[in-house]
């Protein structure tokens, strides 16, 4: 493993020492997927701990080495000489060093063969001029249901001690050392043993092995299949497929471990096709936790603010892995073009139509891989699905501004407008609104379709789609108000924007209620009922006023049109009324309260300001939103860019009781729409803030987060979810750098990360700073290029 970076990372780095099979090397089990994790130690905690929970299946499983040498133990960190200190790592892979005595080195490798199996190789390097003895003892612990279960010695398996784990779950695993033996003193609680003389100035290896299936048998010869199999061919392929991912080099050295293991958590993300998806694809949270996928559980499928997160940033690894990704999601397009929203290997279906940026993604994904061939497969698709988003039954108005029809589309349910399932949200049913995000999406994806009929030679496509953007600008631009200085939402039909009007507060749900309340501008009701415990009242609700045009008109709705959740419903009017006056819930009891106001479309949201993504906003309106995206008292804060204005009421920056946090697919979005708009500095600045907080983070929790407090470096939400890795895409398009092969490789942009960088990928080095960039190739061509513009650099020795 030459060719892999060195590191020396003690417990105090940067690091994520989750470990699952690489899917571009290894089989991998969507239903039964072995993740491990390996913890170094320090002070009295264990060394080497490799540690599962086989998917919930065990609340813990640990495979620990204890060494024998000169009549002590060596098993805590604080007892070895030098403590175990990661030196190199892989998708699949981790190596760490240490030493037992200071004549006595030890380098312990890990790897995942499969998604059922897991390896260990120790290697002890004898560096006195007499002969060392030691002996191993792994020490197997298995937590199950509150207690720890016995464990059963094995006879010998072809000359390798063997030892059941028992049952866990539908698992029956198993561990072999080689050339081991079981500890017969111990028959109650059995360890694996060897005993090992290390000649001076040599090395000896031991390997062991963990395989669990359904059965005894099965395991054995799992684990036998793998201890007989040619290691060293396994890592020169670990090690060749290493060179794919990028390694870059800045000014401090936590930064650069931070970004290297977001590649690799990354890469771990995937797993292989299965019979739902014909394609690999990547699943959010891979750790010891998950991975027993039954039919009631599992994974989510292919959610589409995370494709585009992983897609764009696989794309520069492994191209097939990348386009696989919008080959899934076309695999399950219905007749109609329609796309579900989360396609999953499990055969997972969210039954809600994409969220409209898969074209985006397509054409992005295209950048790094000048695949011809995979554009000419997906563009009728992809033409097919944004159509379907233009059809009669998505915009209820017909004006040609389409509406979301559930806030789970949007793949943020907190906006402060909606929120519709939290008791601080504004209520507004989204299919009630026409949103500036969403034209922002159309809009995009029509100039990437445009992109691509052109690169295709594809004519008469392009004129149509051309026609497209033209009304879809113009209905976007009917979304700036003047009055504010900025795009809001709108009420669909009405078109206005409007604020809120408290109407009745905290009644009694059993009463009769009669405010009689005009509204100027009129407006629709959001309706809420809470109290009563978390069943469902059987109640109808009945609404009496006039519309806009001073109509009499009547509503009514059922309890079940509510959206419930905590105890509380909500409720948005269908009509718009220019006066309520009654409002009656017949079947409720005393318990239960009433409030009643006015839809709030002036609410001030990242929405707001995503028009900037689409490059089409006219100069003025440019700048306010830049101004808007930058104030440091809206939406610019420590960690990056928040979800919601820091002026909102219902600000939270860790989105607990508000909306807010830092999410990093709005983070890209918004960066590469500062790059759009040339401001490449602040967009810089934008991917060094997030960083600075992820390396923080990844220090105190060695595992990313979800999301992160807006406002200090604090994880939030789920732990190891790949959706808060560095967002490598935003990335290499602030670092201006895009390899194509080991011969091509394309530099550009303005240089404004403050420091030189220096990029590795395939053999290739490319040295980028403020004035001038050098590109090496592995053949020994080198040369340097200047400007800004972008310029494609090839290997002129090829």
């Amino acid at each position: 493993m030459k060719t892999i970076q060195r590191w020396h990372l003690d417990t105090n780095a940067p690091y994520c020492l989750h470990i699952a099979a690489d899917a571009r090397l290894s089989s991998t089990d969507y239903r039964d997927d072995q993740i491990w994790e390996v913890l170094p130690g320090s002070g009295e905690s264990p060394a080497l701990a490799l540690q599962t929970r086989f998917g919930g299946r065990a609340g813990l499983v640990s495979l620990v080495p204890m060494w024998l040498h000169d009549g002590r133990s060596i098993y805590q960190a604080q007892v070895y000489a030098r403590p175990p200190y990661l030196t190199g790592f892989a998708p699949g892979y981790l190596r760490f060093e240490a030493a037992l005595t200071p004549h006595l080195a030890l380098q312990t490798e890990y790897w995942v063969m499969e998604s059922h199996a897991i390896g260990i190789r120790y290697t002890l390097a004898n560096v006195h001029s007499e002969p060392l003895d030691v002996e191993l003892n792994v020490i197997a612990f298995v937590g199950l249901n509150n207690k720890e279960q016995r464990l059963l010695a094995l006879p010998s398996s072809e000359g390798a001690g063997a030892l059941s784990l028992g049952t866990i779950g539908n698992l029956q695993p198993v561990i072999l050392l080689e050339d081991g033996q079981t500890d017969a003193n111990a028959p109650s609680s059995p360890k694996l043993q060897r005993t090992l003389t290390i000649p001076p100035h040599k090395k000896i290896t031991v390997r062991l092995i963990h395989a669990g299936v359904g059965s005894i048998n099965l395991s054995v010869a799992l684990a036998q299949k793998w201890l007989k199999s040619d290691w060293e061919a396994a890592f020169a392929q670990i090690e060749t497929k290493a060179e794919a991912i990028p390694q870059i080099q800045t000014d401090d050295e936590d930064t650069d471990a931070t970004i290297a293991f977001a590649y690799r958590e990354l890469v771990q993300s995937f797993l292989k096709a299965t019979a739902s998806l014909p394609y690999p694809s990547f699943v959010a949270t891979r750790e010891p936790g998950r991975g027993f996928n039954t039919n009631d559980k599992g994974w989510n499928g292919q959610n589409p603010t995370l494709a585009y997160l992983s897609a764009l940033g696989i794309a520069a690894i492994d191209h097939k892995l990348a386009e696989g990704v919008i080959r899934n999601y076309l695999a399950v397009q219905q007749n109609d073009g329609w796309i579900d929203s989360k396609p999953g290997l499990g055969g997972q279906k969210q039954s809600t139509l994409c969220m409209p940026v898969l074209a985006r993604l397509a054409w992005g994904i295209f950048q790094y891989t000048e695949d011809t061939q995979f554009l000419q497969d997906v563009f009728a698709g992809l033409f097919k699905f944004f159509k379907r988003w233009l059809q009669a039954d998505l915009d209820r108005d017909k004006d040609g501004l389409p509406e979301w029809q559930n806030e789970v589309q949007t793949g943020y349910v907190f906006m402060p407008t909606f929120a519709t399932w939290q008791a601080w949200g504004g209520g507004a049913d989204i299919r009630t609104i026409e949103s500036p995000d969403l034209l922002s999406y159309l809009l995009s994806e029509a100039k990437s379709l445009k992109e691509i009929a052109y690169y295709l030679r594809d004519a008469a496509a392009e004129k149509q789609i051309d026609e497209q953007i033209t009304r879809l600008e113009s209905a976007l631009e009917s979304l700036w108000n003047a009055e504010l200085g900025r795009y809001t939402y709108r009420d669909r039909d009405t078109h206005l924007t409007t604020g809120r009007i408290d109407i009745i507060s905290d009644a009694r749900g059993m009463d009769e209620l009669l405010p009689s309340e005009k509204l100027n501008p009129p407006n629709r009701l959001v309706l809420r009922v809470s109290g009563g415990v978390n069943l469902q009242p059987r109640m109808t609700l009945k609404l009496d006023g006039f519309d806009p045009n001073g109509k009499a008109i009547s509503e009514q709705a059922s309890g079940e049109q509510f959206i419930w959740a905590g105890g509380r419903g909500v409720y948005t009017s269908l009509q718009v009324f220019s006066q309520i006056d009654r409002v009656t819930f017949e079947g409720l009891s005393r318990v239960y309260r009433v409030d009643v106001h006015t839809v709030d479309t002036t609410r001030l949201d990242l929405n707001a300001l995503l028009p900037l993504w689409t490059a089409s906003v006219l100069p003025d309106h440019m700048n306010t939103l830049i101004g808007l995206l930058t104030n440091a008292d809206q939406f610019w804060r420590a960690s990056g860019v928040t979800m919601n204005s820091a002026q909102d009421a219902d600000f939270d920056p860790t989105n607990a009781n508000g909306s807010g946090g830092v999410w990093l697919y709005w983070l890209t979005l918004m960066g590469e729409a500062l790059i759009e708009s040339g401001k490449m500095q602040q967009a810089t600045e934008l991917v060094q803030r997030i960083l600075r907080v992820q390396t923080s983070v990844l220090k105190a929790n060695k595992r990313f987060s979800e999301f992160y407090n807006s406002d200090k470096p604090e994880g939030l939400g789920e732990q190891t979810n790949v959706s808060g890795i560095v967002p490598l895409h935003l990335l290499m398009r602030v670092l201006g750098i895009r390899v194509i092969s080991s011969t091509k490789v394309w530099v550009g942009g303005a240089f404004t990360w403050g420091q030189p960088v220096t990029f590795r990928q395939h053999g290739i080095v490319v040295e980028r700073q403020e004035k001038s960039t050098t590109v090496t190739f592995p053949s020994g061509y080198s040369t340097q290029v200047t400007g800004e513009d972008w310029q494609e650099v090839v290997d002129s020795n090829v």
